[in-house]
């Protein structure tokens, strides 16, 4: 199958990534930090090096905040719900993932409001004023998605975090689609929280996720129970990272990203954006020569977009198209992509878009037989 699919989750991974999740399996399959015996020891030294990765991969100074979730989603409700309170007032953008809309919306039964930032695709001070505009005296926190998961626009993060550090407001950025894709520092871009999937473009297993944090104001924990540490006291540690991972780690789940993650380092995350670029522009290109076909954004480029291709053909369902490629054999999604406000801002939010996004293992060759496909179902589609 040509696997085209890698905004749900990359695929394949690395063949690293199966081994370690292997080893652990066969090998160092103990409790970390619930035993001193040398199992036990090993395993709590494969989660500090994949916590030590992360912490200089995102450029953080101590890998106690790195904090492992079972997904960005996790992680982005622990800062939403952990830090506003009733009274209190968030801004967000017009392209978020409902991740970050259904956990406001729960809120507004605590009196939390909150307000949509419109996104402007392409021009960086209008989206500033747009966030400007929708602060108010009770805004404690912004938070945006750092590449939108349907179109692949980038919000201007770096600039939307100096303007929360002006106004003394919290900043939380939703890195699904971005971490692994492209250079990100939270100390550059003044981000006080990044939420991250670690099964997209960090190449690591489902069901892993992280959140860093980098600010003192630290969010309530969502869940408390055992921590292997301080067990005498009946109150939850409030000490990093132990204060968020009550329970069992995913440690088979943790030794994949942690591969992951050194796969990466080894490719270079700039050589596997040029790359993934290349192809997003390349399918983009083919595309837009091709009759019939609706594309909604400018040629992406890595200034303004992370590799994510959304489309349709005139007058068809998106999941009609998706269907007829996975018959040539080939992944998309189809649809809203759990993001309906990306759609209604650009017009889609009837038939939704197919979504086409690259990987680092994908190639040339795999974008023309999807364009020699797609022709042929339109030609076909057209004529009847």
């Amino acid at each position: 199958m040509i696997y085209f699919d890698n905004g749900a989750t990359t695929f394949p991974k690395p063949k690293g990534v199966a081994a370690a999740v292997n080893s652990v399996l066969q090998q160092y399959g103990a409790n970390p930090g619930r035993s001193g015996h040398s199992m036990s020891l090993k395993s709590a030294e494969i989660m500090y090096n994949c916590r030590k990765n992360l912490a200089d991969f995102f450029n953080v100074s101590s890998p106690e905040k790195v904090i492992f979730t079972g997904n960005c989603t996790s992680a982005l409700n622990t800062v939403i719900k952990g830090i506003l309170k009733s009274g209190d007032h968030a801004v967000i953008s017009s392209l978020e993932h409902n991740a970050v809309v259904r956990p406001l919306e729960e809120l507004k039964k605590n009196n939390v409001t909150y307000s949509v930032a419109e996104c402007v695709p392409y021009d960086d001070d209008a989206t500033i004023n747009n966030f400007r505009n929708s602060m108010n005296e009770h805004t404690r926190l912004v938070i945006c998605t750092h590449a939108s998961n349907v179109f692949g626009i980038k919000l201007p993060v770096k600039k939307l975090g100096a303007l929360c550090r002006l106004h003394g407001v919290l900043f939380c950025v939703d890195a699904a689609q971005t971490a692994g894709v492209t250079r990100l520092s939270l100390e550059d871009e003044c981000i006080d929280y990044l939420c991250m999937s670690g099964h997209k473009g960090l190449y690591g297993p489902m069901g892993t996720g992280a959140l860093i944090i980098n600010s003192d104001t630290l969010p309530e924990s969502l869940i408390q129970g055992g921590t292997g540490s301080l067990s005498y006291q009946k109150t939850q540690p409030d000490v990093l990272p132990d204060m968020y991972e009550s329970g069992t780690p995913n440690l088979p789940g943790i030794a994949g990203l942690n591969e992951g993650i050194r796969f990466i380092n080894r490719c270079t995350i700039d050589k596997i954006e040029r790359h993934e670029m290349r192809l997003a522009q390349m399918l983009y290109d083919n595309l837009n020569t091709i009759k019939y076909t609706e594309l909604y954004t400018q040629r992406p480029d890595s200034h303004t977009s992370v590799p994510v291709i959304s489309f349709n053909v005139k007058d068809e369902d998106s999941e009609d198209i998706a269907a007829e490629l996975n018959k040539f054999g080939i992944a998309v999604r189809a649809g809203l992509h759990c993001a309906p406000l990306a759609h209604e801002s650009y017009g889609t939010i009837d038939r939704g878009t197919v979504r086409a996004v690259m990987s680092a293992f994908n190639t040339s060759s795999d974008v023309k037989i999807f364009v020699s496909s797609l022709n042929k179902i339109i030609k076909f589609k057209k004529r009847n």
